[in-house]
């Protein structure tokens, strides 16, 4: 009997799939990374991980591990590892844009996981920043050059070597080229000028457009990438801390919108994440309904954060109370009050969820179970995936499964509780 199940364990282990090489530089899916963005990081192309990871498609999870570079058997990886004068393996670190597992102070974050891509400098970079900080001019070197290699400025360089002069640098001269930027790229958004962005990261206007020399319209369209090298943050606000036990600091009050009304201005400071997120889904809502209906935002958090009268949460920014669109709405917006299932309009709400859900920018969002039960059945007539909507809604699985962004909690039967991601450049807040 015994040999029998031995038998049968080896021919199930031979037919099982092969995983991913162990020894495979890995990367955790972090909110808001797409396929496109992880390959450009990586240095290879889409094609590549999907192959790796055996993808057939482009979705990918927050947490999921994906291989960056071909398997390597262990076999391989310890001949490496032997053949080194040292002992020291030095094969790729295994997870490229995550946490290491001794952590240090990382680089700059992106201001948004959509529409801003952070990079992180290169462990080659910070080899090379910790081997040397000078740099010995070449034949046909100009400052400028240098600059832009070493993702600095002019001003720095001049700035480290009083000596030195922009117009007369010499082959064989040694320039100190101190600690590089970290480096941003973004989006434009709509009412983003090169100006206002240069502004906004304290760099010369000259210096990003040497940095984005390929950019032919001086005006670029929203939606343009943009690179620049600064260390100014990417973010003037700072969600700190758990929603219950935190703090919001430089907080940005939520602007006027015909989308929505809000309570009270002195409760509705959010991260400036949060602020540009709700305008947007709001902007997405009324792109598609040639009709605007309103709803009534009632708090987000004070302009400090802390504690918030008649909630728990709602402490760090990142936290909104949201009424329900409803098929019939006052003037004053659709009402928190005498809300019954049936009044729910559905298509403006799932186009208001929707937008946060496939954009990451959504932690949980609280709305009542038989709700959910519409807003499900709604998405699969307009053709959502099923496996997508595993993810997003805890429907149909019942009210007190733990899966899902959306969920049920008690008393959400009138207005919804959205909580958004900690933003990338908030390092001290905690989900």
């Amino acid at each position: 009997m015994l040999r029998t199940l031995g038998i049968a364990l080896l021919c199930l282990a031979s037919l099982a799939p092969t995983r991913v090489g162990a020894e495979a530089p890995m990367v955790v899916v972090q909110e808001g990374d797409a396929l496109s963005l992880i390959a450009q990081r990586a240095g290879v192309s889409i094609a590549d991980i999907k192959k790796w990871n055996r993808l057939e498609g482009d979705l990918i999870r927050v947490g999921q591990r994906l291989a960056v570079a071909p398997p390597v058997s262990k076999t391989s990886a310890r001949a490496k590892t032997k053949a080194t004068d040292d002992g020291i393996d030095w094969t790729p670190p295994f997870d490229y844009g995550a946490e290491p597992e001794t952590r240090r102070e990382a680089p700059i974050a992106a201001r948004d996981p959509r529409s801003a891509v952070a990079t992180r400098l290169s462990e080659e970079t910070e080899s090379k920043k910790r081997r040397s900080r000078t740099y010995r001019v070449q034949q046909g070197d100009t400052l400028t050059d240098i600059a832009l290699r070493h993702n600095t400025t002019i001003g720095e360089l001049l700035a480290a070597n009083p000596a030195l002069k922009a117009d007369r640098i010499y082959p064989g001269q040694t320039i100190d080229i101190g600690d590089p930027r970290p480096e941003v790229v973004f989006r434009l958004e709509r009412g983003d000028t090169l100006l206002a962005a240069a502004e906004r990261y304290r760099v010369s206007p000259r210096d990003l457009t040497r940095w984005n020399a390929t950019l032919r319209n001086p005006n670029p369209k929203p939606g343009t990438a943009i690179r620049i090298y600064t260390r100014e943050p990417v973010s003037t606000s700072e969600a700190i801390g758990p929603t219950n036990r935190g703090v919001l600091e430089n907080g940005v009050q939520l602007p006027p919108h015909p989308g929505y009304r809000i309570r009270s201005t002195s409760r509705a400071y959010g991260t400036e994440e949060t602020t540009r997120w709700i305008v947007e889904a709001f902007d997405a809502v009324d792109g598609k309904f040639k009709q605007t209906k309103s709803v009534r935002i009632h708090d987000i958090s004070d302009r400090d954060g802390g504690r918030l009268r008649d909630h728990k949460s709602h402490q760090n920014g990142r936290d909104a109370d949201i009424s329900y669109y409803q098929e019939e709405c006052s003037s004053n917006g659709c009402r928190f009050t005498e809300f019954r299932s049936s009044d729910l309009d559905v298509a403006r709400q799932w186009a208001l969820l929707e937008h946060w859900l496939r954009n990451g920018q959504a932690e949980v969002i609280f709305i009542d179970y038989r709700l959910q039960a519409k807003l499900y059945k709604y998405a699969r007539r307009k053709g959502v995936p099923k496996n997508l909507l595993d993810q997003w809604i805890q429907y149909p699985r019942g009210r007190y499964e733990p899966e899902g962004i959306i969920r049920h909690y008690p008393n959400h039967e009138d207005h919804l509780h959205v909580r958004f991601v900690c933003p990338y450049s908030d390092r001290r807040c905690k989900p």
